[in-house]
């Protein structure tokens, strides 16, 4: 995997350079959230897993990104994905570990212990990460900790389709992440329409794929990178070293990459208040 100096914690580039220290203890909570369906109105159960810190076992590190928190999705719910994804428990460790901040990671409606049907066309999900973010605001399990003002969406696969959809209808919603947006074909099929709103958003984004992507080709996804309306807030990053779609063995650098990003939005969204 290509080298992005961050071993053993540290974080390195031109702008940031950081040590980060583990949290003494990170609460993990399996919840339940509502969703309410637009059609007929009917309200669903979503389940979740919140990890976060406490304050008495925060470290030094752990105003680096005051106020914001993140809600990762996972793969497509009608090809075996769930929050238990290697990919998403790995970016949720990791960030609840080194960034302690807030992370929520959750089942869509009919996966898991998540009431209600999926949809091949992403609607459902789209509602279902949009209420993921307004528990995440509202919820009194982090009473204790700094109010929430931004949150960063970090989806993986089918999720970072959903993810990237919903990044501009919710004002709390700063910024998102994509692994391994999947460019192809059948994608473009079916959730083609979804596309636009990642293509068109002016809020701050990360790319990232590996060099052997199993459904987005190098080439594939540089061009698509050239299609950003708002290219100046687009940060992208192909991994080096035979790096396929699922990451395997790979989670912890996928991590840190995509933690060093969240810190330098993070540091802009707290200078701009």
């Amino acid at each position: 995997m290509e080298s992005s100096n961050l071993n053993n914690g540290n974080i390195e580039n031109e702008e940031i350079k950081v040590k980060l220290n583990k949290a003494k203890q990170i609460e993990r909570e399996n919840i339940f959230f509502p969703v309410k369906e637009e059609e007929n109105e009917k309200v669903y159960k979503i389940e979740g897993l919140l990890s976060y810190v406490t304050p008495e076992n925060k470290t030094t590190n752990a105003n680096l990104c005051e106020g914001v928190a993140i809600v990762v999705t996972h793969p497509h719910p009608m090809l075996g994905g769930s929050y238990r994804n290697n990919v998403v428990l790995g970016v949720v460790d990791y960030i609840s570990t080194y960034l302690q901040i807030p992370t929520l990671c959750f089942n869509f409606r009919g996966v898991g212990k998540s009431e209600g049907k999926g949809s091949w066309f992403g609607s459902s999900e789209r509602l279902d990460t949009i209420a993921a973010v307004n528990y995440l605001l509202s919820t009194k399990k982090l009473s204790t900790q700094t109010p929430i003002k931004h949150v960063i969406i970090v989806g993986y696969s089918y999720g970072s389709v959903i993810g990237s959809s919903v990044a501009d209808s919710h004002d709390s919603i700063k910024a998102f992440t994509s692994i391994s947006y999947p460019f192809g074909p059948l994608t473009l099929m079916l959730l083609g329409s979804l596309l636009k709103y990642a293509l068109n958003s002016p809020k701050p984004k990360l790319f990232l794929t590996g060099d052997s992507d199993n459904f987005t080709s190098v080439s594939t996804f540089k061009k698509r990178m050239s299609e950003f309306k708002h290219s100046t807030n687009l940060q992208t990053k192909i991994f080096d070293g035979d790096i396929d779609h699922f990451y395997g063995g790979n989670e912890r650098n996928l991590a840190k990459e995509i933690s060093k990003w969240i810190i330098k939005v993070s540091l802009d969204f707290n200078n701009q208040n």
